[in-house]
């Protein structure tokens, strides 16, 4: 029927970068805070998928010979024989990915990892967990009353979209 006759789809509220640092100024002293600030800087800047954005591995980012710190995007909605894409990424994205590899001591492994109420770190965080943190930040943020929709796994490709077009 909704090939027929069509359908209106639902634009997912964009995660700009005014609110991008409203949701940056959320602190906290646990292990999480660290992660939140990793997913929401990494969805940001690279306008990833949940899914691809929860793929990404500590071991696919590096810096190329000039430099420039980016990350291999190994498999992606788009890219369905893995051929990998190199995404730029910036030299504060790079860092703070180096903290909070730091902070949770591994070596390789899932960049975004999920973080019990005990501040355990987990092994990897589920895409479907990644609007329900956005929810979390949003609300600790705004508090429950807010005069915005829920931010959601496409917030940030939207938001950086729109950053861009204001941008020229």
């Amino acid at each position: 029927m909704h090939r027929r006759i069509g359908r209106s789809q639902d634009q997912a509220y964009p995660l700009t970068h005014d609110l991008l640092e409203k949701l940056l100024k959320v602190y906290g002293r646990d292990v999480s805070v660290t992660r939140d600030w990793v997913l929401l800087k990494l969805g940001y800047k690279t306008m990833r998928r949940r899914s691809e954005l929860c793929s990404m591995r500590f071991e696919d980012v590096d810096v190329n010979p000039k430099g420039q710190p980016f990350i291999l995007l190994n498999f992606s909605k788009t890219d369905q024989f893995g051929t990998g894409t190199v995404i730029p990424i910036s030299d504060d994205l790079f860092e703070l990915i180096t903290r909070w590899q730091k902070k949770i001591g591994v070596q390789s492994g899932y960049i975004l990892r999920s973080v019990n109420k005990g501040g355990r770190v987990g092994e990897s965080l589920h895409p479907s967990s990644v609007t329900r943190l956005l929810q979390d930040l949003q609300d600790q943020a705004f508090g429950f009353r807010r005069d915005m929709p829920d931010l959601g796994g496409h917030s940030f490709r939207v938001g950086a979209a729109l950053d861009m077009i204001s941008q020229g």
